[in-house]
């Protein structure tokens, strides 16, 4: 090894140099912490770097699937048909967000509306009210659109589930605006207001558990689209008298153990 105060190449195993008696094995093991240590700096500052990497790639991407919900929902209000029959596989995101949207905002006003009305005199349950509901209401959406498949299957209509929910989502955008500017006045204490948007949305809603069918119609053969509609129609009632009586159920439950005795 080199001494590195004098520069003299000494034995490998040499403590102290031959020429200047500089002791060369302490030199040697600094150099060596030296380096594990700058080692370490570099592997963390790498794991630093790839973090901030990862943390910029997930904000991009939530970039791009913001604008292309916005592009997804200015087309479905301009020209909601039309939209529906043009839908692609780039649309299945958007589709499926919006079908979120509808699940959570809808028990999220009841939430805030049983609240307004409460005036703090009784607890209103944020699961109870929205989280159970939330879920409930995704699976009539889903159940929902596995109706409308099988009933354009019998119309030989040519498309799959997956279709069929980024189509609904198409028509559920408008309901969706609305249900959010009733949530949002209804914070604001505009319970009026808040109702008839409410209201409309929900009324729109089921215009486009209707709309959907005259969508997946694409040809004359098949099962004739009136036909589709009664059929679709039953199964959206027995669906929705299953699960709303579920979630009107247990909501009965919980405000009547909310309520102190002899409140009423």
């Amino acid at each position: 090894m080199h001494c590195t105060q004098c520069g003299v190449l000494n034995e490998a195993d040499a403590k102290f140099c031959a020429e200047c008696g500089y002791q060369v094995s302490l030199s040697q093991s600094a150099q060596k912490q030296a380096i594990n240590a700058n080692e370490e700096i570099a592997a963390t500052q790498q794991v630093d770097v790839g973090q901030v990497s990862n943390n910029m790639d997930y904000a991009q991407l939530g970039k791009n699937v913001a604008s292309e919900f916005l592009g997804f929902a200015k087309k479905s209000i301009a020209s909601p048909m039309k939209a529906s029959r043009e839908v692609s596989s780039e649309d299945k995101v958007s589709g499926i967000i919006t079908h979120v949207l509808f699940a959570l905002l809808l028990p999220l006003f009841s939430y805030f509306a049983a609240k307004g009305l409460s005036a703090g005199y009784i607890e209103v349950p944020f699961g109870a009210f929205v989280v159970r509901p939330f879920f409930f209401l995704l699976i009539y959406l889903a159940v929902y659109s596995a109706v409308v498949l099988g009933v354009s299957k019998l119309m030989k209509s040519q498309v799959n589930y997956i279709e069929v929910v980024v189509r609904f989502g198409v028509f559920n955008v408008l309901p969706v605006a609305l249900l959010l500017l009733a949530v949002l006045f209804s914070i604001l204490s505009v319970p009026v207001f808040s109702f008839i948007l409410f209201g409309t949305g929900i009324g729109l809603f089921f215009v486009s558990c209707i709309a959907i069918i005259f969508s997946v119609k694409e040809n004359g053969e098949g099962l004739d689209v009136f036909y589709g509609l009664i059929l679709a129609n039953i199964a959206m009632s027995i669906i929705f008298m299953i699960i709303g009586d579920s979630i009107v159920g247990n909501l009965i439950n919980q405000v009547e153990n909310m309520v102190p005795y002899g409140f009423y």
